[in-house]
């Protein structure tokens, strides 16, 4: 089985800079969430938000995934 992990950083659109790791979730609609709800704090358009998912440990299906 395989465990994945969403982590949400934040960007600011005006300079298209790196601002901020907002966090770590188990699933995408809270890491979504926390993002849209992160960038609601800024003048709207100013912050977007991406969310990367990874499997955790690198495990794929029990399976490294150097190895796959």
């Amino acid at each position: 089985m395989t465990t994945n992990i969403f982590i949400v950083q934040i960007t600011n659109m005006q300079d298209d800079r790196f601002y901020k790791l907002l966090g770590v979730y188990t699933s995408k609609e809270l890491a979504d969430a926390a993002g849209l709800e992160a960038c609601e704090m800024w003048d709207e358009g100013r912050m977007h938000h991406t969310v990367t998912m990874l499997p955790l440990d690198d495990m794929i299906n029990g399976v490294h995934k150097s190895e796959l």
